[in-house]
């Protein structure tokens, strides 16, 4: 593996820490970690302009970078996860249907006979796994439409892919192991509203609301991003998520794994 130069990693994180960023600074890291002069060039003339197109190439890097990646390594992880990944799509979990052949409903091979007999938090494992196999299957299928772009616009998808598959994996692991009678282990009870985690709430109320306006505003900006059209849209949204984290994690309060591994994909710094 290629090693990663430390010093251009610690740039990248100094430039996007700044809180009074040099544009032009900015582009000459681009260019340092892309060796795209015809993007540098474009900064050259309207670096104005262009500021959040150079905040989101570096943050897109850094993320990359602090992964302890080159880009050929994306490439190489692509090569691992999406063959790995494309079985678990092929494989959904059971679900229940009703027809006309199976009136009173069936079920698909996968899901426990004992399910109903199961605790709480061994019967999440299951339920969750619905919903995450879903996410799985979009990630999976934005990915395959994304072979057009460099392995390094496809991280951010890529990692978050890896990320929720394994956690699937997991989910499927202990619930097929756990035997009825035997302590269970424990998940993390999360508020499906925001998917945050109920325990990190602070028991103080006026901190209360000021964590609960803060989850709000995060869930906005990170629906934003997923909406935005064009990469000054993305970087904005971007700062806004850095800005709710670094408020909810000031307060004391908790961020979900999944979330975690979802903003950390995006270049977001805990």
């Amino acid at each position: 593996m290629k090693q990663l130069d430390p010093k251009v990693t610690a740039d990248l994180q100094n430039w996007l820490n700044s809180s009074d960023k040099d544009v032009m600074k900015g582009a000459e890291l681009v260019l340092s970690v892309t060796r795209n002069r015809a993007l540098y060039n474009s900064f050259l003339r309207r670096p104005d302009k262009f500021m959040a197109k150079v905040e989101y190439e570096l943050r897109k890097h850094l993320n990359i970078r602090l992964h302890n990646m080159t880009v050929a390594d994306v490439a190489r992880l692509e090569k691992e996860v999406m063959p790995r990944v494309a079985e678990t799509v092929a494989n959904p979990p059971m679900v229940i249907t009703t027809d006309d052949e199976f009136p009173e409903g069936h079920i698909a091979t996968g899901k426990r006979a004992d399910h109903d007999q199961l605790p709480p938090e061994i019967q999440d494992l299951w339920d969750s796994n619905g919903p995450r196999h879903a996410q799985i299957t979009l990630l999976f299928n934005e990915l395959k439409a994304m072979n057009d772009l460099m392995p390094c616009d496809r991280f951010e998808k890529l990692h978050l892919l890896d990320v929720t598959e394994a956690k699937y994996r997991a989910n499927l692991a202990k619930y097929d192991a756990y035997q009825l009678g035997q302590p269970s282990v424990q998940v993390d009870k999360q508020v499906a509203s925001n998917d945050e985690p109920i325990e990190a709430e602070p028991v103080d109320p006026e901190l209360d609301k000021k964590v609960g306006a803060a989850r709000k505003s995060l869930s906005k900006w990170r629906k934003s991003f997923k909406d935005a059209a064009d990469d000054e849209a993305r970087a904005k949204a971007l700062a806004k998520i850095q800005e709710y984290v670094d408020v909810i994690k000031g307060l004391g309060a908790g961020l979900a794994e999944d979330t975690v591994a979802e903003l950390s994909a995006l270049g977001i710094q805990f």
